[in-house]
């Protein structure tokens, strides 16, 4: 054998196949394989989380002490930047609603509490929910492909710590300007 012949692996029919790479890829991954794809790092705690491997299903854990610390940066954290923006919107005017409406100290502290309590309740349900519905995207879009639904789900699954740094500035910047109108109108 010449050196410009293709070396070929053992059981392999493709002598132009890199080293290293499955010739049969026709053997797709499960479901939970995927969701492992989709969350990236930590998917060993959230595959427990959600009782994925499991014999009987049964519901995700209840409580996310993480969500329940950070929450909205938790949810950006986790690439789920619409149902972020909607925690973020119910945490800053539910307090500014209940000063308009001369609640107290201890109803407004219960008030800013409540929403962080119920993400916490419900955001390893929300999570699973979040990546199964990423998954079944992906998986209509490239229909057969596994090579794609892999890629894709590398590429648009896991977390974003950059995303976290930008919502951070983001939030800064507008408590600065909504400090700014306060003061500007009072």
């Amino acid at each position: 054998m010449s050196t410009l012949d293709p070396q070929t692996s053992p059981g392999s029919e493709n002598p132009y196949l890199a080293p290293g790479a499955d010739a049969d890829v026709g053997t797709a991954l499960e479901d939970a394989d995927y969701l492992t794809l989709v969350v990236g790092p930590n998917a060993a705690a959230y595959r427990r989380f959600w009782h994925v491997d499991s014999a009987l299903p049964k519901p995700p854990r209840r409580w996310n002490w993480p969500a329940f610390l950070f929450g909205t940066l938790w949810m950006v954290h986790r690439r789920m930047y619409l149902a972020a923006i909607g925690f973020y919107l119910v945490t800053t005017l539910l307090p500014i609603l209940m000063l308009l409406a001369d609640a107290g100290i201890p109803q407004i502290a219960f008030g800013m509490l409540l929403p962080r309590i119920a993400l916490a309740i419900f955001a390893n349900a929300l999570y699973l929910r979040h990546c199964s519905r990423l998954l079944a995207r992906v998986q209509a879009t490239h229909a057969g492909q596994p090579n794609r639904i892999r890629a894709e789900l590398l590429r648009r699954g896991g977390t974003r710590a950059s995303a976290v740094v930008v919502c951070l500035g983001l939030i800064y910047a507008l408590r600065y300007i909504t400090q700014g109108l306060l003061q500007t109108y009072h």
